[in-house]
């Protein structure tokens, strides 16, 4: 009888705490690609700088992922967005391209959905400084 009553409490223990982890590692998931995706955008900046060549960050919505180019001799580097992780279509920008100065040339804001709300990612026109919002 005792036995019965273990398993019981253990049971409701995981069926409370298995779906809370589940929304957390989805959040953290989330919270890493966007840092991922920040650093990318950094680092396709900096090449087109140091490179003296034009480089850029493309995103796909057919395949789900984007693309970071900064050479034309070599394959570009895709990587898939989480599946919580969507482009809006209100988003004025679908690529971040920088000049072979490191500027960027075209400014706006990239809207994602997410599990948690939206999220925005502003380009500023200029040095191509970017942010993300909340």
């Amino acid at each position: 009888m005792e036995m019965l009553l273990v398993l019981a409490i253990l049971m409701a223990v995981v069926a409370i705490s298995v779906p809370a982890y589940w929304a957390y590692e989805e959040r953290r998931e989330e919270q890493r690609f966007f840092e991922l995706l920040l650093h990318d955008i950094y680092f396709a900046q900096s090449e087109s700088y140091r490179l003296e060549r034009a480089a850029m960050v493309v995103f796909r919505e057919s395949s789900h992922s984007y693309e970071i180019v900064t050479d034309i001799l070599k394959p570009p580097t895709v990587r898939k967005l989480p599946e919580s992780v969507q482009l809006k279509k209100t988003s004025n920008l679908t690529e971040i391209y920088y000049g072979a100065n490191g500027s960027v040339t075209k400014s706006g804001t990239m809207r994602f959905d997410t599990s948690t709300g939206e999220r925005a990612l502003v380009v500023y026109l200029g040095k191509g400084r970017v942010v993300l919002f909340e």
